[in-house]
């Protein structure tokens, strides 16, 4: 199959300056996307599949949806990649459709993002559903560039275009909300949300739904209640001695992980959930109806994350000609034993 690399020895380029060509980055001159261009027609680069080239006419036979995942840190994302693929998988079942995966490690390297483009073209997938540990992604701009079909699960962004993406995302910043006013309701006024040193852009979404809550009851928080941990396992790590010194009675964190350390930390330090602190994490796990307490969390429907971008991916390729849609998903709160009200542990400290 043709690939970048015969387009670049045809015109004489690097391939990295066939990927930004195709791309239509600025940087490159007119001439040398002209000649690229041609040089792609000239061996059939691109107009296979012809699902991609002509979004409805596969449709005659099997749909095949691609799965890209693309991350740094896969074990961060682990249960949220195996959920949504299930949901992808069931709904390509329902749909008589095959679904493949493409694995990629996302370095920023152009090279490698180079070779996302090739793989995702060879892989003969009618269009992809993009799931990814990272906000920023390398190596599709080419395929937005020409058109074909991409879904991305949560908000991502082109490392290399400002294009609007199709995508499914949970509402992360009613997902702040929805805990923040829980807290809230319970009489807690003193309260903290527990982040990563470099919040992802779904955590800030959380965030500043925290932040929204609380102005909406009428409650200050300055940057102090943001508590940063650079290492959540390090029991020395700096952010886990600025949450004793903040003396919250209610916490909130930005992600499942986040969740469970806090709670080993308010353990350690000789405090007791939820009789001193109330805890509500983002994100369910399998283990949080089985701590001691069990934990409040919000939850996202990750299923319904796949099960969305297929309907979503499908409708696209038959429509191609759409504006790109941003899809947001609900969130609950689920109600376990790691809240309580502000006044019952006061009286229960006393």
């Amino acid at each position: 199959m043709p690939s970048m690399n015969d387009i670049a020895k045809i015109v004489g380029v690097s391939k990295a300056t066939v990927s930004l060509a195709l791309a239509g980055h600025p940087r490159i001159s007119e001439e040398t996307k002209a000649k690229v261009k041609e040089a792609a027609l000239q061996i059939g680069y691109g107009s296979a599949p012809p699902q991609a080239a002509v979004p409805g006419e596969h449709r005659k036979e099997r749909l095949t949806i691609g799965v890209l995942y693309v991350g740094a840190n896969q074990s961060s994302t682990h249960g949220f990649f195996r959920d949504t693929l299930t949901g992808i998988c069931n709904e390509g079942s329902m749909r008589q459709a095959h679904v493949v995966m493409i694995g990629m490690k996302n370095t920023g390297d152009e090279a490698e993002a180079e070779e996302v483009y090739d793989k995702v073209m060879e892989s003969g997938a009618s269009g992809i559903i993009v799931i990814s540990s990272t906000a920023k992604l390398y190596g599709l701009s080419g395929l937005a560039a020409r058109g074909f079909p991409m879904v991305f699960v949560g908000s991502r962004r082109l490392a290399d275009s400002d294009r609007p993406l199709n995508s499914v995302s949970s509402d992360n910043f009613e997902g702040g909300v929805i805990a923040t006013e829980h807290m809230v309701r319970l009489g807690h006024r003193k309260l903290a949300v527990v982040t990563g040193a470099q919040p992802l852009p779904w955590q800030t979404d959380r965030l500043n739904g925290f932040f929204s809550a609380l102005r909406a009851a009428g409650i200050y928080a300055g940057e102090e209640a943001i508590i940063r941990i650079a290492n959540p396992a390090n029991p020395a790590d700096e952010g886990w001695a600025a949450l004793d010194d903040l003396g919250a009675t209610a916490v909130f964190t930005t992600n499942s992980m986040l969740g469970h350390m806090a709670l080993r930390h308010i353990w350690i330090t000789d405090r007791r959930v939820p009789e001193d602190v109330s805890l509500i994490a983002f994100d369910d796990t399998a283990f949080f109806p089985l701590e001691n307490p069990p934990v409040t969390v919000v939850k996202q429907d990750m299923e319904a994350l796949g099960t969305l971008s297929v309907k979503m991916l499908t409708d696209l390729i038959d429509n191609p000609d759409q504006p790109p849609r941003q899809i947001l998903i609900p969130t609950c709160l689920i109600e376990r034993s790691s809240c309580t009200s502000a006044v019952q542990a006061g009286a229960q400290g006393k």
